[in-house]
């Protein structure tokens, strides 16, 4: 069965991945090489002879058509498959994104549409104005080995669809991950320790946290790269909570509470 790490672009996905992988498959040279075990959906590899690329090139949203059958096919190996994506958990042209006999759980990471902005920002090389359009725009997409579409939409869509999605589930709160790392990382192991049996190991935990503080990831790639990086800064940048409070325009930042004002007085950043 499929376990998502989910969660909207710059939010502390790739991070909590770096957690989770490092801490499952340990014996790798490095922290980003660990990485592979927790892929990204969708990509072209899932799909191979289910659809042809061609009628995806004359219809983008062709592949939605496919998304359960990729999921059938990824479980026939009868495991436990963890998956990342920053898809919103929707049904696009009435072909869902999952459903129950592929799916046994989620984490979604969720992180101040604010700070998503910033983030966004520096990772697109986009400026303010535009990262903010995109985080707020109910269609926006983008697309994996330039042919399998992500359904993204907005940052508030993103998050409802996942916090409302039919399968057990937790949320966690990217500043709750950055200031209290140990117990939130934690948390996450132990409600993976629900669907498959691991070592949950306290000692252990605190090396992995070491392992992949944000600084040491930062300073890893600055030595050997990161194939996720897009725009001149560092993917693994700052990380900082609060980082829109000097940086975002004020009329910005209404924007965002005003679109998402509900979501964020539920998650207690307003």
């Amino acid at each position: 069965m499929i376990f998502w790490i989910a969660s909207y672009p710059k939010s502390g996905n790739t991070w909590l991945r770096a957690l989770i992988t490092n801490y499952l498959w340990p014996n790798n040279s490095n922290q980003f090489e660990s990485l592979k075990y927790i892929e990204i959906f969708p990509q072209k590899k899932f799909f191979e002879g289910l659809v042809d690329e061609n009628i995806i090139k004359n219809d983008r949203f062709e592949i939605f058509k496919h998304f359960v059958a990729a999921q059938d096919k990824i479980n026939l190996n009868n495991e436990f498959n963890i998956l990342k994506t920053h898809s919103a958990a929707v049904s696009v042209k009435n072909n869902p994104f999952t459903n129950p006999n592929n799916s046994c759980g989620a984490v979604y990471i969720v992180r101040d549409p604010r700070s998503v902005a910033v983030s966004h920002s520096y990772h697109h090389k986009y400026n303010f104005e535009k990262s903010t359009s995109n985080i707020l725009n109910d269609r926006t997409v983008a697309f994996n080995d330039k042919l399998y579409m992500e359904a993204r939409l907005s940052w508030k869509v993103n998050y409802v669809s996942w916090k409302k999605i039919n399968m057990p589930k937790i949320i966690i709160k990217y500043e709750d991950l950055h200031n209290d790392t140990f117990n939130k990382f934690l948390e996450v192991l132990k409600f993976i320790n629900q669907f498959k049996k691991i070592e949950i190991d306290e000692n252990k935990v605190n090396e992995v946290i070491e392992k992949c503080s944000f600084s040491k990831l930062s300073e890893n790639e600055k030595k050997i790269g990161f194939k996720e990086k897009k725009g001149e800064k560092n993917f693994f940048r700052k990380g900082l909570v609060d980082e829109w409070k000097t940086v975002l325009k004020k009329d910005l930042v209404e924007k965002i509470e005003k679109e998402c004002g509900e979501e964020m007085r539920e998650l207690k950043y307003l």
